[in-house]
């Protein structure tokens, strides 16, 4: 009773400290997008841009589009692979509508972070899937990601000079990337020890938050259990080789619609590029940040044509960003998601209490 009497309040709001980060952010975002654009199109007439779009190769933008959507469907593979058991195999489809609900949620509210609480609520309500264990999946899916980022740069930075505005972050994501992936190690194939190690820790705490804690823990563990298998550990691997090279394909295969001459070295920088530059939350769906970032880039590389720059920097975008909106969209009325229910999900440990509910 006490349980649902926590759960039913209302959420904490935030700080006002965070609240004020939020719109610093937002503001400092939209001066350097502005900036941005400024620079790019100084010199560009709105009726280049406009016949430039209008003369692109549609193909390639199409094929864009297919690449995008294969991106997801592979995601969503490997989540399942993730989610995975001896005895059960979670369907694809709520899945799926779940990994676009969380995408479209990071997108539209990108300060809050609430994508992959809507992505675990959704899921959860579609298949009963623990959201411990779904959350213990996540952390090996973000270090995948992590792992193969890690694995381009080391790949791309013999063969270019990154630009000035990204700086040199190899170092940096190379070191949190073995470091995670130690800690995978630990958690799926020293499980005992690591739960003799929590149940230690959480031993000192009062008994009944002791046992929550090791509760969740325990389920959160559930989600290692494809690293334990060596079969899936290599589908793990594959699919996330599959993710990483379509990454580069993507902006690579743009080129060619704004008759830029680059290939796929240029795309695996300029997805490198767009992806540290848009990393911290911005503005929704990325809009000015995304675009800047990638128009930059390619006047670094001495593009030949500025309105085909800004032309290929608005259709990058939309290419990236269309299909996660609409399939979000859909998601949204698909599962049984609201708004209010992950804002308070966020804020209430529901995470934590559901290991309670099932016991």
């Amino acid at each position: 009773m006490m349980l649902a009497e926590k759960q039913t309040a209302p959420p904490t709001p935030p700080s006002a400290s965070r609240r004020l980060w939020q719109w610093l952010n937002l503001l400092l975002a939209l001066a350097l997008t502005a900036v941005g654009l400024w620079f790019i199109g100084r010199n560009v007439s709105l009726a280049d841009i406009g016949d430039t779009l209008i003369h692109a190769r549609f193909g390639y933008i199409l094929l864009g589009f297919f690449i995008m959507l294969l991106t997801i469907w592979v995601k969503n593979w490997r989540w399942q692979l993730l989610l995975a058991t001896p005895t059960t195999h979670p369907p694809f489809g709520p899945l799926f509508w779940a990994m676009t609900l969380g995408q479209y949620v990071n997108l539209i509210i990108p300060f809050l972070r609430l994508g992959e609480i809507a992505r675990i609520y959704a899921l959860h309500q579609q298949t009963d899937i623990s959201k411990a264990r779904a959350l213990g999946t996540l952390v090996v899916e973000k270090t995948l990601d992590l792992i193969f980022f890690a694995a381009t740069l080391i790949i791309l930075l013999p063969l270019v000079v990154l630009p000035d505005f990204v700086g040199n972050p190899s170092t940096l994501v190379g070191t949190i990337a073995l470091f995670l992936l130690l800690v995978l190690y630990l958690l799926a194939y020293q499980t005992s020890w690591v739960i003799r190690t929590l149940r230690w820790l959480f031993g000192k705490l009062p008994a009944a938050i002791g046992q929550r804690l090791l509760h969740v823990a325990v389920d959160g563990l559930e989600g290692l259990a494809a690293l334990r298998s060596p079969r899936l550990s290599l589908l793990l691997v594959g699919s996330s080789i599959m993710v990483a090279l379509l990454a580069a394909i993507l902006p690579a295969i743009l080129f060619p619609a704004f008759g830029l001459p680059f290939g796929l070295l240029e795309g695996a920088l300029m997805h490198v590029v767009v992806s540290v530059v848009t990393t911290p939350p911005s503005t929704p769906a990325k809009i000015g940040v995304f675009n800047s970032a990638a128009a930059l880039l390619l006047l670094s590389l001495n593009a030949p044509n500025e309105a085909a720059v800004i032309g290929y920097s608005i259709a990058f975008h939309l290419v990236v960003m269309l299909p996660q909106i609409i399939l979000g969209s859909i998601a949204a009325t698909r599962t049984r998601w609201r708004w209010p229910t992950t804002l308070k999900s966020s804020t209430s440990g529901d995470i934590k209490s559901s290991t309670s509910d099932r016991s």
